[in-house]
């Protein structure tokens, strides 16, 4: 309002100057919009804007904005009174000598000056709440005489000839702002932060009587009543003051305009107290909610609260040494750019929590604040976002880089809480629009993914049956690990108890081996039986199995052998893309393995070769040699299919070797000889034929698939292309 309105003025000119103030304050009413549908919908507790955007999207999130709205409140302790300071020392070097004025900068009077205004803030502060509300009744009081003044003043100097000299813009700099480059949106980053500070009656939220009453309606009127006096001020300035004088002097500029110059000057000194003990108020408040929440260890300490109104007196003593310590430090004009943007990035996720909250469809998102919509969330939110960059770019991308760290590092901590967030209900909505899109759209061999099922009898004693679904599913794609169990006992109960029991430690089974895998367990009286019902029911939408993983019984397991015969007749029913395993052995320690893809045809070759380009997003296979090979009874032939596979390789966009080669042995003896030995897993096709007479397929290939390592005999529905 002082330093910053008429030199706007000056330069852009009354129309785009409240233009400029027009757009600040539509930003900030579209955040207050939001924080009122927060502060409407929540017990608002100490913490403010913190309290609000942990509960909304949880404590990482809140976490993040609340360490750096915590110092950015800190920190301009510091700078607010340091303008407090220059302030006075710009009237006394009036009445006083430039060698005195050198001689005070020299000796550190302004640095001692400011600290001792900290330290009489701090008392204020120190007291309660109360105490430091009235104080900033008479500091309000000082305010208001000196915008009076200068309106007043405005009113008498007023001349239609000024108002319409400066009616357009002058973007030519003046001798003081040489060699700067000044536009409309220069201008905007200028007058931009004189609209914020809209959160300093939302961080006294543990101090309001009723906060979901006070926060909007005060922030509101707050909004309200400012914007009219910078468009008055704006308005007069321009019809009473030269351009010239606004550009050069601004500050000098509303003196000769007030009634009563020296007013001015204790505007200047109310408005920089008043930031400084808003400041202060809020500044311990945001650490002492972060420390009753536990967010970090370190900060459980100021937690703690002191007297009847649970004073945060801890967070504000390192409050104090904070700004103490940003007094002496020097020259910060760089940090306190960043902290312009932790501002600006905290009114970002106030409107992002609630449009969250709002499109979340939770129907626990009842506000009593009617006038918000998430479209207004989501528009305060871009337009916090564009305002960071256009008032600087690398100090925006500093502050986000910052803010993030926070983020990821407190969402590894993985952060427990009593309290439920919107994030989990936004995923929900969302998750649940994208599975009805999911279930009417065509699919495309473009968009195939593995939707992976491995079904067991008993997964923990198959655990390379489990272990091989999550190097093929890699996770591309989803991955269910099913137990039938067959059980005698007729008892729903015990049935219920052994399948939480068997879950709870499916579940944990995955947690060891980091693996991501969803647990199903199906009690039934027969195995094949619940088989075939787990097949027809478990989906969701759009999300139904397309892949099946089971385990080949051994040849000596005979009751294994003969449920087994029943089971493929299942697979073979449900069309599915089967994967038929004979476990084998895997040196783990193999810094290459090795994976053999037997081609017998395009359907099934398709499925072979994506498989193991997936297998090879795993870390454990990351380094994996693919070898494709594909055996030609005709002499001479050789040479044609290979170029054919190179061709379909380089089409399909996967690095193999190609081994192609003229036999007319037995399968049985060509494919040991070649991959005995040397592969870590072996994948063999397998026909409709060979699925329909299982049992005899088996019998003639057991002796094969005992001399190979670990086999995967496959067989596709044709959904899977390799070249789309």
């Amino acid at each position: 309002m002082f330093m910053r309105t008429g030199y706007v003025v000056g330069y852009a000119g009354l129309i785009s100057a409240l233009v400029i103030l027009g757009i600040a304050k539509l930003i900030t009413t579209l955040t207050t919009l939001s924080l009122s549908a927060i502060a409407t919908n929540l017990d608002v507790r100490v913490g403010g804007v913190y309290f609000m955007i942990s509960r909304v999207l949880g404590p990482d999130f809140g976490g993040s904005i609340g360490i750096t709205l915590f110092v950015a409140q800190a920190v301009s302790i510091a700078f607010y009174t340091i303008g407090f300071t220059e302030a006075s020392f710009d009237v006394l070097s009036g009445v006083m000598s430039a060698e005195l004025v050198e001689t005070l900068v020299n000796a550190h009077v302004p640095e001692i000056a400011s600290s001792l205004v900290v330290t009489g803030l701090f008392a204020v502060t120190f007291k309660g709440a109360d105490v430091a509300m009235k104080a900033q009744y008479f500091v309000l009081a000082l305010l208001l005489l000196s915008v009076v003044a200068f309106l007043v003043g405005g009113v008498l100097n007023f001349d239609a000839g000024l108002l319409e000299a400066n009616m357009t813009g002058d973007y030519i700099a003046s001798d003081a702002d040489e060699g700067k480059t000044l536009t409309f949106m220069v201008m905007f980053a200028i007058f931009f932060p004189a609209a914020t500070g809209i959160t300093a009656g939302a961080n006294m939220s543990g101090d309001l009587k009723d906060a979901g009453k006070s926060i909007p309606s005060g922030t509101l009127i707050a909004i309200l009543f400012t914007a009219t006096v910078y468009a008055v001020q704006i308005f007069l300035v321009a019809g009473s003051t030269d351009r010239g004088a606004l550009k050069a002097d601004p500050f000098g500029a509303l003196q000769e305009m007030s009634i009563f110059g020296p007013l001015i000057v204790l505007g200047v000194f109310a408005a920089t107290l008043s930031s400084a003990l808003g400041s202060f108020l809020g500044a311990p408040r945001i650490l002492q909610a972060m420390g009753q929440d536990k967010l970090m260890k370190s900060f459980e300490y100021f937690g703690k609260g002191s007297g009847p109104a649970n004073e945060p007196r801890r967070a504000t003593v390192l409050s104090l040494i904070i700004a103490v310590g940003v007094i002496w430090a020097g020259d910060l004009n760089a940090v306190a750019e960043i902290i312009s943007m932790f501002f600006l990035i905290a009114y970002g996720m106030i409107n992002l929590s609630a449009f969250v909250e709002s499109r979340s469809g939770n129907p626990s998102f009842r506000p009593r604040f009617r006038w918000f919509h998430w479209v207004t969330g989501f528009a305060g939110f871009i337009a916090c976002l564009v305002v960071m960059f256009e008032i600087n770019q690398r100090y925006a991308m500093v502050a986000i880089a910052i803010t993030s760290i926070l983020y990821f590092y407190l969402k590894k901590r993985d952060i427990q809480t009593n309290w439920g967030d919107a994030k989990a209900g936004y995923i929900f909505q969302n998750t649940r629009d994208n599975l009805l899109y999911l279930e009417t759209a065509k699919f495309h061999p473009k968009n195939w993914r593995p939707i992976l099922a491995a079904v067991s009898p008993d997964p923990l004693r198959q655990r390379r049956l489990v272990q091989m679904g999550s190097w093929l599913e890699a996770r591309r794609g989803l991955y269910t690990v099913a137990e039938i169990h067959a059980s005698a006992d007729p008892d729903i109960h015990e049935r219920l108890a052994y399948r939480k029991r068997r879950r709870d430690e499916l579940n944990r089974h995955f947690a060891s081996l980091d693996m991501v895998a969803f647990g199903e367990v199906v009690v039934v009286d027969d195995y094949n039986q619940g088989f075939a019902t787990f097949l027809q029911s478990y989906a969701m939408s759009g999300l139904r199995p397309n892949t099946l993983l089971v385990s080949i019984p051994d040849a000596l397991d005979v009751e294994g052998r003969e449920r087994f015969r029943d089971t493929a007749s299942i697979l073979r029913a449900f069309d599915y893309n089967t994967l038929l395993l004979k476990p084998g052995e895997l040196a783990l320690e193999k810094t290459q393995r090795v994976i053999d893809l037997w081609w017998r045809g395009s359907r099934n070759g398709s499925l072979m070769a994506l498989l193991a380009y997936l297998m090879k997003q795993d870390r454990a296979w990351r380094t994996a040699k693919i070898r494709i090979f594909r055996a030609v009874p005709e002499a001479g032939a050789e040479a044609e299919a290979r170029s054919h596979l190179d061709r379909l390789l380089t089409n399909a966009r996967i690095e193999a070797e190609v081994n192609v080669f003229h036999t007319e042995d037995a399968p049985s003896r060509f494919i040991p000889e070649r991959s005995s030995g040397v592969a870590d897993l072996v994948m063999l096709g397998l026909s409709s034929g060979d699925l329909e007479d299982f049992p005899g397929y088996l019998a003639n290939m057991d002796s094969l698939l005992s001399s190979l390592p670990t086999t995967l005999l496959v067989w596709s529905n044709g959904d899977a292309d390799l070249f789309a």
